[in-house]
């Protein structure tokens, strides 16, 4: 699932969707996974214990994990590991990606209201843009008018983050 909104979008709009329209439980922990957008290999060993643990601190806390949303960078390892995951289990795991919309290759997949299309994840390797990563179960992609320029996202997830570390959890299961 993923919505188009502007960069300035009020963090309790975003969240009201996100438990609303997307009926997603209020996380007990929110995980915020920061990286450089550069591609790198870690070693296999490495790779696995990252996956292992974040997949475990996800799954026992009932947490969201929120990334940058493309297949690039540390977010292609976050990607990595709950596609291992996806493999071994059913229990799903809320990943959301924040993006900037101008930097979304194959925007004209994403164009729509209410309509389920099929989005293209190969990456022109031409193209300035990039695709956004398919293990993400969720995306909310900001738009400020740009193309081909990170940024628009940054306040957004900054504030939308704040935002749901304030809210009040049910804890009583």
């Amino acid at each position: 699932m993923y919505v188009r909104v502007s960069f300035d979008t009020k963090p309790d709009l975003l969240l009201h969707l996100m438990t609303k329209e997307w009926q997603l439980e209020l996380p007990k922990l929110l995980i915020s996974v920061h990286g450089g957008l550069q591609n790198f290999e870690l070693q296999p060993k490495l790779k696995q214990v990252f996956g292992k643990g974040l997949i475990k601190a996800a799954m026992t806390t009932g947490a969201w994990i929120f990334t940058g949303g493309v297949n690039t960078g540390v977010i292609r390892h976050v990607g990595d590991a709950l596609k291992d995951h996806a493999s071994k289990s059913r229990g799903k795991i809320c990943t959301i990606g924040i993006a900037p919309w101008g930097i979304v290759e194959n925007q004209e997949d994403l164009i729509g209201r209410d309509v389920v299309r099929p989005y293209q994840t190969m990456s022109n390797p031409m193209s300035k843009l990039t695709v956004l990563n398919s293990m993400h179960s969720h995306f909310i992609l900001a738009d400020n008018g740009t193309t081909g320029k990170y940024g628009a996202e940054v306040k957004l997830r900054r504030q939308l983050e704040k935002h749901i570390s304030l809210q009040k959890i049910n804890t009583s299961k």
